[in-house]
């Protein structure tokens, strides 16, 4: 039998709460004008995240000349941008490698879940959103599956179970969830977003990315709930879902016009950027999962 909505919030009371530091980089993405020196003192004060993000700047991955000592040199060699979304991938990100339990089967989830942003950026600039909300978009994108995070913390050899027969058999990923721990990882997501009070579009997106109708009464959403599909269909990490018969839902058609097929093809040379951000999905063995965030 599923899990009430009570007994959900009181399992999640086993999880961390999401980061401050996160909090605050969330509110910096929505200035398009926030000053360097303001993103540069958000992340100071939170010394876990300094060091992630300066043992990050300083991998092979960017190539740096001179070695990075402080956030602020990284944010004059890298760019604010590029910074910004460094810092925001890191924050929550850190609610995993904080388990006692190894991260290792979640890298799968981590790299669909940087695939689904990258796309749901991509997506909504596509449809002429600005800036800023485009990197709304790459938030609910990046945080859409983290109720999987939840339940692996939750449950570790329960989940592990799942993610292990997930390739293995045509029951649906969600049922999977329901037979081993009661739950899915998007009632629970969305009970997390809640609990976190982060924004709706998050939350709607951590709740709904499975539900076309629910997403396609937002345009952003809508990107979010693609952006999911066709990162399964370029088997960019493991979703926890078959690729065989993915098709777009004709709620979406509406917002894109296109079929899953043609409306990847229009994403261009967006597999590049990817691939090269799906490279720092390796360093997780050597420190936290840090996946990179560069604007192009």
């Amino acid at each position: 039998m599923a899990y009430s909505e009570t007994e959900l919030f009181s399992l999640m009371e086993g999880i961390p709460a999401f980061p401050h530091s996160g909090y605050r980089i969330l509110q910096l993405t929505n200035d398009i004008n926030c000053p360097p020196k303001k993103l540069v003192e958000v992340i100071e004060q939170d010394p876990i995240l300094t060091m992630h993000l300066l043992k990050l700047v300083n991998s092979n991955y960017f190539g740096l000349a001179r070695k990075i000592t402080s956030i602020k040199q990284a944010v004059v060699f890298l760019g604010l941008n590029t910074m910004k979304n460094l810092a925001l991938a890191i924050a929550p990100i850190e609610l995993l490698t904080a388990s006692k339990s190894p991260a290792g089967p979640l890298t799968g989830v981590l790299r669909h879940s940087l695939t689904t942003a990258i796309i749901a950026r991509k997506l909504a600039r596509n449809l002429g959103f600005a800036e800023s909300e485009a990197t709304d978009g790459y938030v609910a994108g990046l945080l859409h599956d983290f109720g999987k995070v939840a339940l692996y913390r939750l449950f570790p050899g329960q989940y592990t179970t799942i993610l292990e027969r997930r390739d293995l058999t045509e029951t649906a990923f969600i049922d999977l969830e329901l037979r081993e721990v009661s739950t899915t990882h998007a009632a629970i997501g969305e009970l997390m977003g809640r609990r976190w009070s982060l924004p709706d579009l998050i939350i709607q997106s951590m709740g709904g990315h499975h539900d076309a109708d629910r997403c396609a009464a937002s345009p952003l959403l809508a990107c979010v709930f693609v952006a999911n599909l066709i990162a399964q269909k370029m088997d960019r990490g493991h979703s926890g879902r078959s690729t065989r018969g993915l098709s777009l839902p004709s709620s979406m058609i509406h917002h894109f016009g296109k079929d899953l097929d043609a409306l990847t093809a229009s994403l261009g040379l967006i597999a590049d950027e990817i691939d090269h951000a799906l490279f720092l999905t390796t360093l997780q063995e050597e420190g936290p999962m840090a996946p990179s965030m560069r604007q192009p």
